[in-house]
């Protein structure tokens, strides 16, 4: 079996679980009474949810200029930017984003004459950009409310605690790394560039403000039909976002659900997922 052959299978098999969970979620409510709870939403919570859902697309398309920088590559910023929306909002939703939105960069980029290795940088860095923001967002969030996720997986508050300090202290390191002004680490015979101290704290800062954003944006979404503080919601979303992607999920369909109802578990709470997937 070829790894395409794999890749397709594992990518049915994703989409299809992501489906049984939204089936499972949505089972559980009827349809009239979630759109009647979407009376509930207010304009300032709208226009809230639109407002960090743009400032999540600004920290990517930073991360996006910083990942083209790091691969020395002349592109104009109007070029990135489209190549982010396009990349990032179809790989998010197709799910495998390292083949689809990866498809998405070849067109795009190729017409600016980037060549594939340095296509595969820019990815790489890309990649990196969303681990670091996950984990200093995650991290931040586990050590600040750890009541949430302790609860959903069965751990004790010393342990979700240990692992947010775990993940906070990973970007240290990565940070720390690249001021040691080094071109390049080698494990085995892989040999991987390291960008410098400057540009990985800015690509640090997109990362956690992409996250921290699409959190914001959930929030918003949230807080007319559940009492959960901002970062409950942010743990919450940062572990189904990783779940979703370790799994290959698309989009997170189904993960996102599950997580949020069963941790939260209040009347209505769907409704206000399914404005955030709006």
């Amino acid at each position: 079996m070829t790894w395409s052959t794999l890749s397709k299978l594992l990518g049915i098999a994703a989409a299809l679980f992501g489906a049984w969970l939204l089936y499972r979620v949505l089972g559980r409510y009827d349809a009239a009474e979630i759109f009647g709870a979407l009376g509930k939403l207010g304009i300032v919570d709208v226009a809230l949810a639109l407002f960090f859902a743009g400032l999540s697309f600004a920290f990517l398309s930073l991360g996006e200029i910083c990942a083209v920088r790091f691969a020395q590559q002349q592109v104009s910023v109007p070029r990135v930017v489209r190549t982010t929306i396009a990349a990032i909002g179809i790989g998010h939703a197709v799910g495998l984003a390292a083949l689809s939105s990866g498809a998405i960069r070849y067109r795009m980029y190729g017409r600016a004459n980037v060549a594939l290795a340095d296509l595969g940088k820019i990815m790489l860095f890309a990649g990196l950009t969303v681990a670091t923001g996950m984990a200093v967002v995650g991290g931040i969030a586990m050590v600040a409310q750890p009541h949430a996720i302790a609860e959903l997986l069965d751990l004790d508050l010393l342990t979700v605690r240990a692992i947010g300090l775990f993940l906070l202290a990973l970007v240290i390191c990565y940070i720390a790394l690249c001021a040691r002004d080094l071109r390049s680490i080698h494990i085995r015979k892989v040999e991987l560039a390291l960008p410098s101290w400057r540009l990985a704290m800015v690509q640090t800062l997109a990362g956690a403000g992409n996250y921290a954003s699409i959190a914001a944006c959930l929030y918003a979404c949230l807080r007319p039909f559940a009492q959960a503080d901002y970062p409950t919601v942010a743990t919450l979303y940062v572990g189904s976002d990783a779940t979703a992607l370790i799994g290959h999920v698309p989009g997170g369909w189904g993960v996102l659900e599950y997580v949020l109802t069963h941790a939260l578990d209040q009347p209505h709470i769907i409704a206000g997922v399914l404005v955030f997937r709006t």
